[in-house]
């Protein structure tokens, strides 16, 4: 009995290696990111959501122009600033989001030919696209928080399309707004 005892010991012994290796858990993998910036604002919005409506696919007359009954405006603002470092150093805002493929002014994580524009309130058909960098302000002769606090850019949105037929369902358009120095 003890000669068969001592023959399996081996195969006992791989089999015990191999179990264990069999039911080891996967590897995972995580990208941590940070930014060391020269100075920092927060971003703030009054809103988190903004509804833009729901329309007939008659109301989309003119191809890459919004439908001027779903404009709404919105406002992105600056907050808890630290002091910009030197005269006529900037604030921007830096946009980002999925945008239709072939069509970079159009707002949309859904695969359709509806999305957002967005545009400054003040240039309405100065379309904005993802990755734009936009000026919110400017760091004055002698520079203190107060050069970049509370100073806010307004925009536009509204619903467009490539097409005259427009395809029916949601849009959703996250976008995000970052804060960049110079």
């Amino acid at each position: 009995m003890n000669k068969f005892c001592y023959s399996l010991l081996p195969l006992s012994v791989i089999l015990l290696a191999t179990t264990h290796n069999a039911t080891a858990a996967s590897n995972a993998t995580i990208t941590i990111t940070g930014n060391v910036v020269a100075a920092t604002c927060d971003i703030s919005l009054v809103n988190s959501t903004l509804d833009l409506g729901n329309f007939s696919k008659n109301k989309f007359v003119t191809i890459g122009t919004p439908v001027p009954e779903s404009i709404k405006t919105f406002s992105v603002g600056l907050s808890d600033c630290e002091t910009p470092l030197a005269e006529d150093d900037t604030a921007n805002l830096v946009v980002n989001g999925s945008s239709l493929s072939g069509h970079p002014t159009l707002f949309n994580t859904f695969d359709t030919n509806v999305g957002v524009m967005l545009s400054p309130a003040d240039a309405p058909t100065a379309y904005i696209k993802s990755t734009d960098k936009l000026q919110v302000a400017k760091a004055s002769a002698t520079p203190t928080p107060a050069d970049y606090n509370g100073k806010t850019l307004r925009f536009q949105a509204g619903l467009a399309s490539t097409s005259t037929t427009p395809d029916l369902g949601k849009v959703s358009a996250p976008i995000t707004f970052s804060f960049a120095y110079n």
